[in-house]
């Protein structure tokens, strides 16, 4: 739920509102990935881009352009059933830009973008993708691999489908991204390695949240050199249905709450789950051995 004054918004609605434009108050631009042409200026449907990249390109540089764009948000619609042959892999990003799928992808509700997404270096601040599925190429690989610089990234109703002819790898992979949010995304797919992977520095903010995370192997895995001074990270309200551990938080410094489902380990701590001294609470998983909460509930401490 969204708090709005003495009311709360349902994130469902909340979704409904972006792609409606209520929180935008920028440029909107549209992607037509089968019926679009580069050439064009993006700014209606008749005129829409051909790929998601220089939609993105044309969103940073109205954003950037001057003061009047620096506050704001803007917004591109994307849709397109391409095959792998004609698939697009992403290399950049566009700052304060809400992303959002429209169409159909065969029998899926919103569009596909294949591929082995590498982002490289740039200031990306505050791209979200909502409504967009991402699925890893034939030969697998990881989806997204996403590097420091970019912060304020967001996934949200994003399916990260693994489950291609040889499974991926990995889902997604962010390394010291600030202020990352995974929400209410389901990665899909007997993933080789781990579904998200967290890498080493600061990761202020973290929120991944509502999601259903299935792997191969392992669910969640967090680097030792993982810091969040800053602001908490969390993740919480998740589903598991994997092979190995459910969530692996080597650095010990996330709060890890309210998560549920199962692993095909034994149910031990170091095969299940691992969480930092008092960062857990409330989580339950059935396993080899039979269904344990974690941390173990016990009678808070008399004066």
């Amino acid at each position: 739920m969204i708090p709005n004054g003495y009311n709360t918004i349902p994130y469902s609605q909340c979704l409904e509102d972006l792609a409606a434009g209520i929180y935008s108050t920028g440029t909107t631009y549209y992607v037509d990935a089968n019926a679009g042409a580069d050439t064009n200026d993006g700014l209606s449907w008749e005129y829409a881009f051909k790929t998601l990249t220089v939609a993105m390109a044309a969103s940073h540089a109205d954003i950037a352009a001057g003061a009047s764009g620096w506050a704001n948000r803007n917004r591109i619609f994307y849709k397109g059933d391409n095959a792998e042959a004609a698939a697009e892999t992403l290399t950049t990003l566009a700052q304060k830009t809400d992303i959002i799928g429209v169409g159909s992808y065969d029998h899926h509700p919103f569009p596909i973008l294949i591929g082995n997404h590498v982002i490289g270096a740039g200031a990306y601040m505050g791209c979200r993708f909502i409504n967009i599925g991402f699925r890893s190429p034939a030969a697998g690989g990881v989806i997204m691999n996403v590097p420091t610089t970019t912060s304020g990234l967001e996934f949200l109703d994003c399916p990260i489908m693994g489950d291609s002819a040889t499974p991926a790898t990995k889902g997604i992979v962010a390394t010291a991204v600030e202020m990352l949010k995974i929400k209410g995304c389901r990665f899909i797919g007997a993933f080789s390695t781990d579904a998200i992977e967290l890498g080493t520095g600061a990761t202020n903010g973290l929120l991944i949240e509502d999601n259903i995370v299935q792997s191969g192997a392992a669910g969640i895995v967090a680097n030792a050199g993982l810091t969040c001074v800053a602001r908490d990270a969390i993740i919480r309200n998740n589903t598991f249905d994997v092979a190995t551990i459910t969530v692996n938080d080597a650095s010990g410094k996330i709060l890890i709450h309210g998560n549920r489902g199962r692993s095909a380990g034994n149910g031990k701590l170091a095969s299940t789950l691992v969480f930092g001294t008092g960062m857990a609470v409330d989580n339950q998983f059935s396993h080899a051995a039979g269904n344990s909460i974690y941390p173990v509930q016990v009678a808070i401490v008399a004066p």
